[in-house]
């Protein structure tokens, strides 16, 4: 419930402040409701008096009609997407708070309501089966029941083999997967082991004296020093194709920003063998020798990246390979990628909400925003 004024007056008198000063957080259905709440209460103008700020570029109304229908999204009973996350700490699920909230701005941008799956890597091994068939028959189940597939990242060798058990589950069924640091590197060894028939192809991290080191480590990182080696921040990716998914779901553009946080890479001298079979490294540092973005072709959607995309996620602009694979598991991609990566003009989610239901209308932008404002400011006044 809203504060009285009657509360406010008193709250005011004992705190020394106005009582147009005292703003009410009651609580509400989700977080994105909370900036809707303190804008009705004009806390924008309340902070640039107060604090002699001179606001040069205030919200639009359009934005507010924006993050409204975000909230208004949330809020409603869509159909569910179910994405397994196969992951070495998902006893401790914050450690994947990234992810989940990427997976969750995608999917309100999708109209769809988000389930995730845990699954613990180690329960899909072959090990396991032995050891606890329980768990392993559970993990499968579990991540057969599921419509896309995510594996993130990590460090060592715990769970490694789990993981690229899912892949290649994702790869030989065609159920949209996305790798992540980790994610890609375990793709790369699955591809290696099943599909170019190097049966011991490993990463070095694991195997030190494989002979098949599909992943390396790079020059910066020395064995046994793990302070400062790692290969971090924002770093420039540039496009080889023009015709990949990635490509397109980044907006055409030649080269994209994203954060890295690894000290492993693909082997460049293997890179020419991969592609020869089929997997295309369709992104690239800016020397051309650093393997960023892999694809597949002939699958539904099987992408995997270097670095870590959620970093960039935000609720009105979801990350492309996060968006991609919700959207290939909501069987949307196709039909996304054949109207050209358009969006729909009829909603005012970001200005670039898509168009997933068949009868959905086209509309005026303005018009929307509208009557997006007037609903907002009924339901203020209702509360």
């Amino acid at each position: 419930q809203t504060l009285e004024e009657s509360v406010k007056s008193k709250i005011a008198m004992f705190c020394h402040v106005a009582p147009e000063q005292v703003l009410g957080v009651h609580d509400c259905t989700s977080i994105y409701r909370v900036p809707l709440l303190l804008e009705s209460q004009h806390i924008v103008p309340i902070f640039s008096k107060r604090l002699q700020l001179e606001v040069k570029s205030p919200k639009t109304r359009r934005f507010l009609a924006q993050w409204h229908d975000l909230a208004e999204r949330n809020d409603k009973d869509h159909e569910q997407v179910k994405i397994a996350l196969v992951g070495k700490y998902t006893k401790l699920e914050d450690s994947y708070m990234s992810v989940t909230k990427a997976l969750k701005h995608a999917s309100l941008f999708c109209r769809r309501r988000l389930e995730i799956i845990w699954i613990e890597a180690e329960k899909l091994e072959e090990a396991n089966k032995e050891s606890d068939p329980v768990s392993y028959h559970e993990a499968w189940q579990k991540l057969c029941r599921c419509q896309g597939v995510l594996v993130p990242g990590g460090f060592g060798s715990r769970g490694v083999e789990g993981k690229i058990c899912a892949v290649k589950w994702a790869r030989e069924k065609k159920i949209p997967f996305l790798g992540i640091c980790l994610g890609l590197q375990s793709a790369v060894i699955e591809f290696a082991r099943s599909v170019v028939g190097w049966k011991d192809a490993h990463t070095q991290e694991i195997d030190a004296n494989t002979s098949h080191p599909v992943i390396v480590e790079m020059p910066e990182h020395n064995t046994g020093d793990m302070g400062g080696t790692m290969r971090l921040g924002k770093r420039r990716t540039n496009f080889v194709s023009k015709e990949s998914v990635m490509h397109k779901l980044y907006g055409h553009k030649d080269a994209v920003e994203e954060r890295h946080r690894h000290r492993y890479e693909v082997n460049p001298a293997l890179v020419e063998e991969f592609e020869s079979r089929g997997m295309k490294f369709v992104g690239r540092d800016v020397g051309g020798q650093r393997m960023e973005i892999m694809e597949l072709r002939d699958h539904p959607y099987f992408v995997a990246v270097q670095y870590h995309p959620e970093y960039l996620s935000r609720p009105m602009k979801p990350s492309p390979p996060y968006l991609g694979l919700i959207l290939a598991s909501c069987n949307a991609l196709e039909r996304f990628l054949s109207q050209g990566c358009r969006f729909s003009p009829r909603s005012s989610y970001g200005g670039e909400a898509l168009s997933l239901d068949s009868d959905a209308s086209e509309g005026s932008i303005d018009e929307e925003v509208a009557t997006t404002l007037g609903a907002n400011a009924a339901a203020l006044a209702q509360s």
